[in-house]
């Protein structure tokens, strides 16, 4: 399938075939990594082999019918040219059964794959490819590129993750740590996990220029005549609905903007009358409305997938420069004190008022009446937008190169 020869150069930037979700569903940290290093090298991405058995339900079915019709009409490949020279990019939806766990499901899945990988990349010359896995159920089919190096990314703690069939991603996770060269993690609590001659730790990074350097106008869709406090991202079990709904009914004189897709019953949230659900926005969008809320919101449950997670919003939020109000989590670590923590001292509805007038628990509201406080509110945001100066995809991108070259 592919050529791997010992004369093929270190230096070179080498193919990657990554094992990821489906490309363009979500702003995922893996697609932000991938699109740096994609203008350097030749990508082949293999949309999500799935991390549990479908279910007889419309969104399986239809996900499901969506991936054959892509096979039958041949939709898979799209090219793009960089200024270093002709790199292709290879987007492939893997004809595969997800979570196939008999002998003759995964051997039809692996001929199935690599079939549509070779025509996939019939003009391209795959010399010395690195596979990337992002999903631990990737290990099934690396025997496909026999000798390649492998690099496993881990965005998150799969063995808590909601939506996930714990067990048998947990027995592929394990395989594929032995075949891992090095293992690339999105937090310092997922370190824990793994081999520690193996693993590196590679926070999220920002696209700090998208979110900070534009001034936006506030999208059409988006409520007026009251103060906003926002949040964008999945709408599903991890986010606190209990804390919301006493966080609204505190602040009646407030709209409460949700953006992105629902996955879970939102009966309680819907009731209000100033909540509004904007649903899912393309990622290039958000910024519009994150730079039109007052205050923008991380209301986390408080349960081991959380503390082990860090969220690519917060980055974002940060860049920004808009005030933040957050439930605690491990990953706030280093920008505690640049937002604003609930807790039982500081409910998240008293949270909201203060980061909105930008002062601290100890300054009364009504010294916000001089140019002295003008100016704290200024430096305030500049502080948010410059302590994620530094941590472009870019700068995360050029610590992973440096480990491929290693492979």
């Amino acid at each position: 399938m592919y050529s791997k020869k010992s004369s093929v150069s270190k230096s070179e930037n080498r193919p990657l075939i990554v094992f990821g979700e489906d490309w363009g569903m979500h702003p995922s940290s893996t697609q932000h990594i991938i699109k740096v290093l994609g203008k350097t090298r030749t990508i082949i991405w293999l949309n999500s082999i799935g991390l549990r058995k479908p279910r007889l339900t419309f969104h399986d079915l239809f996900r499901t019918f969506k991936k054959i019709k892509s096979f039958i009409f041949n939709q898979r490949e799209s090219r793009s040219i960089t200024k270093e020279g002709n790199y292709q990019f290879i987007i492939i939806n893997p004809l595969v059964m997800p979570c196939a766990n008999s002998w003759f499901s995964l051997t039809l899945s692996k001929i199935i794959l690599r079939l549509q990988v070779i025509l996939a990349a019939r003009k391209t010359s795959l010399k010395d490819p690195i596979i990337w896995a992002s999903l631990p159920t990737s290990v099934d089919y690396l025997s496909i590129f026999k000798g390649a190096s492998c690099v496993y990314y881990c965005g998150d703690d799969f063995s808590n993750l909601a939506g996930v069939d714990h067990n048998f991603v947990a027995h592929k996770e394990s395989a594929l740590i032995k075949k891992s060269s090095y293992i690339f993690t999105a937090s310092k609590n997922l370190n824990e996990k793994f081999p520690q001659d193996k693993v590196v730790n590679i926070p999220h990074g920002v696209n700090f220029s998208m979110f900070s350097d534009r001034i936006y106008i506030s999208p059409g869709d988006q409520p007026q005549g009251k103060p906003i406090a926002g949040f964008y991202g999945s709408i599903s079990t991890w986010l606190d609905q209990a804390l919301l709904v006493e966080t609204i009914a505190a602040l009646p004189d407030w709209n409460f903007v949700l953006v992105g897709k629902i996955d879970c019953n939102v009966d309680k949230l819907s009731r209000f009358s100033n909540v509004y659900f904007l649903g899912t926005k393309p990622h290039h969008q958000l910024p519009q409305y994150i730079q039109s809320w007052n205050v923008a919101m991380l209301p986390f449950v408080d349960n081991k997938q959380i503390q082990m997670c860090n969220p690519l919003k917060l980055r974002e939020y940060l860049a920004s420069g808009t005030p933040i109000v957050t439930t605690d989590f491990s990953a706030l670590n280093g920008y505690r004190k640049y937002v604003q923590i609930a807790n039982e001292h500081n409910p998240f509805y008293q949270a909201i008022l203060l980061a909105n007038a930008e002062i601290t628990p100890l300054i009364d509201f009504n010294q916000l009446n001089n140019i002295d406080d003008v100016l704290k509110i200024t430096k305030s945001r500049a502080l948010r937008k410059a302590c994620v100066s530094n941590e472009s995809w870019e700068s995360r991108a050029r610590d992973i190169q440096r480990y491929l070259f290693m492979c």
